[in-house]
């Protein structure tokens, strides 16, 4: 009889999460795919680490109310009990883990001196969290020798459930096929411009709660507090004054005072970013740190709350229409001393080369732009690029990411005109933030390219024969930059060059779980306040494979880490992949 009773009350609580969890999801008002959601799910299991942890956590609710509900099938029972050990030691390792999590954000909060409520709340949710784990895993432990007892246990958990882990639970749900790419455009310039929409009634950012987007108010609302931003966020690692996990616990526990003096709460924190995506690729419950980021940034730009380093660069785009406050006069002179033609001289031209404004005026970059030319000229295309000359401007990434939207939109709109008027349809670029901004964002804007890293036209050079190359045996390792593998999952090409070239040594942090370089988020132009410099952290993981060359796919990357070397006296060379490709040319 105790058992019938305990069953009705564990599926009755069970029910009501249920409910919850419904009435939660309608929030959103998007379409929901649970078939797509269980193939995610596996397949975040299978990366390990927090995913497989997750996964368990997931795994072992389900598998508790199976067990629940067969309890009196003894050999189902059994069965699935035998199932769930994998997902026992999951949950094992699931509460190990918090216990580290909650020691870690104890120092995060002692170094951005968080007040005691904010504590106090943070350490509550992280307790229930690992509560929920420990009485998910002796709920199965339980299940086939004391069925009262498991009983009773799964019905406090659902009950615990219901009331703390609805939002978590939906928002994965609702939010687990979004990109990292995603850019939440906050107006339309083109809208201003043609009267659709009232200068007045532009949002330029998130200052107070009141101006956070609903849906960036849910995602944060849905913050476990499980970590696993903190754990692999590049700026907390160099002990700058961000925690991603903050940032948006910040929004969540103040998401019912308006006007809650967001930006200025949060001013340190969003200009420690480096926008390197981690956060958000690393959260299992996809909430988007990122999204509240950008918004504190654009609220704190219109205001003209920046540092004089940030205000310069916006001031150099305003002015030169680059970044690195040159006159654009002549940006791209010494390339046709190199035999690249204007695309006016080549209209027939089946790409256009997107120099960028490190390539076009950066010393140490334009070494890495030659010998990609190079490597074009001894493949017999030279006649298939062409580059805009003076009519190049900035890509628009920098400001975008800073949080200067109208001037990021301008530039996109203008560069829609010059792309027009040329016909272009194919865009290579040696810079993954070019890349992504034109790969991703563009398209937003009307702007339709088949876009391409300078990595993709190598690989079908060297993969087609079109250019000879000798082997060598210089062990190499490779730094994956954020926007190019992260954001963009461009993994395989570098990989498939190098290992014709010599000997591969891999990093621990590789390919799509990559460590920031430091330069990304517009950091490369302002300081930041650290314990350790970024830069300095990637550059001795990457000398400790024992490499003799760290193998680079970015202009900024190649600088932080060359300025590392520099700093260590290191003997390891660092060289962008297109330089490692022309030294090896038969």
């Amino acid at each position: 009889m105790i058992n019938e009773i305990l069953l009705i009350a564990f599926l009755t609580t069970f029910i009501v999460f249920i409910i919850f969890l419904v009435k939660r999801i309608s929030l959103y008002k998007l379409k929901i795919d649970l078939m797509s959601l269980v193939v995610h799910e596996f397949k975040e299991a299978s990366k390990g680490g927090v995913g497989y942890m997750h996964f368990s956590i997931s795994a072992g609710i389900v598998l508790s109310v199976l067990l629940a509900i067969f309890h009196y099938l003894y050999p189902l029972a059994f069965a699935l009990w035998i199932i769930s050990i994998p997902i026992m030691a999951g949950l094992a390792a699931a509460a190990a883990y918090r216990v580290g999590v909650f020691i870690r954000s104890g120092i995060i909060h002692r170094r951005l001196g968080e007040g005691r409520d904010f504590v106090a709340e943070s350490n509550k949710m992280q307790l229930i969290l690992l509560f929920i784990i420990l009485l998910t895993l002796t709920d199965i432990l339980f299940s086939i020798f004391a069925t009262w007892l498991s009983l009773a246990i799964g019905t406090v958990r659902n009950a615990l459930l219901a009331a703390f882990y609805v939002k978590p639970a939906a928002n994965l749900i609702v939010n687990y096929k979004r990109e990292i790419t995603h850019f939440k455009t906050p107006f339309r310039l083109e809208d201003v411009i043609e009267g659709r929409l009232k200068p007045e009634e532009v949002k330029f950012g998130y200052e107070k709660i009141a101006d956070v987007d609903k849906e960036v108010v849910l995602s944060c609302q849905s913050c476990g507090e499980i970590g696993a931003c903190d754990a692999n966020c590049p700026a907390v690692a160099a002990g700058r004054l961000l925690s991603p996990r903050v940032v948006v616990r910040t929004v969540a526990l103040n998401s019912n005072n308006p006007n809650y003096e967001l930006a200025l709460k949060l001013e340190p924190q969003v200009w420690a970013c480096t926008t390197c995506g981690m956060c958000v690729y690393s959260c299992p419950v996809k909430v988007n740190h990122l999204d509240v980021i950008y918004g504190v940034r654009r609220a704190l730009v219109a205001q003209s709350r920046v540092d004089k380093k940030v205000a310069d660069v916006l001031m150099s785009v305003s002015q030169y229409n680059n970044t690195m406050s040159m006159p654009n006069s002549g940006r791209h002179d010494w390339l046709r001393d190199l035999g690249v033609k204007l695309i006016g001289e080549n209209p027939e031209a089946e790409y256009l080369l997107w120099v960028g404004c490190m390539g076009s005026f950066d010393g140490r970059t334009r070494e890495i732009v030659k010998a990609f030319v190079e490597i074009l000229k001894k493949a017999n295309m030279l006649e298939k690029i062409a580059v805009l000359g003076d009519e190049e401007t900035c890509c628009g990434d920098p400001v975008r990411r800073i949080g200067e939207e109208s001037r990021f939109q301008e530039i996109v709109l203008a560069n829609k005109e010059i792309f027009e008027k040329y016909g272009v349809k194919k865009l290579i670029t040696i810079c993954p933030h070019g890349y992504n901004v034109f790969k991703n964002e563009y398209p937003n804007f009307g702007v339709k390219l088949e876009v391409y890293h300078h990595t993709h036209i190598l690989q079908q050079l060297v993969e087609e024969g079109r250019i000879a190359i000798t082997p060598g045996d210089r062990l190499m390792t490779i730094h994956d930059p954020c926007y190019l593998a992260r954001y963009n999952k461009v993994v395989d090409p570098q990989r498939r060059i190098l290992i014709r070239l010599g000997q591969l040594k891999e990093p621990p942090r590789r390919g799509e779980k990559t460590f920031c370089c430091g330069a990304g988020g517009g950091n490369y132009w302002y300081d930041v306040p650290e314990e350790k410099r970024i830069s300095h952290i990637r550059f001795e993981e990457l000398a400790a494979t024992g490499a003799r060359t760290i193998v680079t796919l970015c202009p900024f990357c190649n600088a932080m880490l060359s300025d590392a070397k520099r700093t260590k006296e290191s003997p390891v060379e660092v060289k962008d992949i297109a330089e490692v490709v022309v030294e090896r040319l038969l």
